[in-house]
């Protein structure tokens, strides 16, 4: 299912585009994460990185609605390409 892997990593990368439209989530997500604004750029081709991104977006559920509603998505479907990552809960779906 490389499809719907790609899809969910596209999800990903536009969370961090998302995050960083506001300064104050993007440090946060920065600090949590353990990652400078100067390793952003090589840390977003880690899938592991990328699981992170989504972890740290459903832990904030306004956060999470309005980065659904910009995607057109639902935010259960954010949960769902979180799921495409090493490291889930739940069996991985792609």
């Amino acid at each position: 299912m490389k499809l719907a892997q790609d899809y969910a990593e596209l999800i990903a990368v536009k969370a961090v585009e998302y995050m960083a439209q506001n300064l104050e989530t993007l440090g946060g997500f920065l600090a949590h994460a353990g990652v400078g604004p100067e390793e952003l750029k090589t840390a977003i081709s880690s899938p592991e990185f990328l699981a992170g991104v989504l972890d740290y977006m459903m832990m904030d559920e306004p956060t999470l609605i309005d980065f659904a509603k910009t995607m057109d998505l639902s935010p259960q479907d954010i949960v769902k390409a979180r799921l495409c990552f090493p490291g889930s809960e739940g069996e991985l779906i792609c």
